[in-house]
């Protein structure tokens, strides 16, 4: 059940396109439109395969600086997966090795190899709030991709 919980959360961002930015983070200054990134929110497993999930992330330069800047997107610095994604292996690395981290994350239809998981735990990240579903602590921003998936469309 919690493996269907984590599918369908994450099958809800697949294609959404992030592009708020109200300021440059650099000096405040205004933006403007750049351009737009897909980046790999996650992998799933259906039927054996692996199925990458993508989102778009717009980019804005800075009208006064410059800078190209990525739109606010569940992404932490320097990593390649969504937020959710790592937070479940940093809490998950927390009482297990990146092997047994894998294997867990593969009964919940995510693809995460041991070497990002091993770099991920290694990061210092913000306390993550985690509940305990099933006897897993699952972290809330997990959760919070699966009741968007549940939520009723307008």
């Amino acid at each position: 059940m919690l493996a269907t919980l984590v599918q369908s959360g994450i099958l809800a961002v697949e294609g959404h396109v992030f592009s708020r930015l109200d300021a440059c983070p650099r000096c405040g200054g205004g933006v403007s439109g750049y351009d737009t990134k897909e980046r790999r929110f996650a992998v799933l497993i259906e039927n054996g395969q692996k199925r990458p999930v993508h989102v778009a992330v717009r980019r804005f330069r800075c009208t006064d600086c410059g800078q190209v800047s990525p739109a606010h997107a569940p992404f932490y610095p320097g990593t390649r997966l969504g937020s959710p994604i790592v937070d479940l292996c940093v809490v998950l690395s927390r009482t297990m090795t990146p092997g047994q981290v894998s294997r867990v994350a593969a009964s919940l239809s995510l693809s995460i190899d041991r070497g990002s998981i091993r770099s991920y735990s290694s990061l210092a990240f913000p306390e993550i709030p985690v509940e305990n579903l099933f006897g897993l602590p699952v972290p809330r921003s997990l959760i919070t991709l699966s009741l968007m998936a549940s939520a009723p469309h307008p």
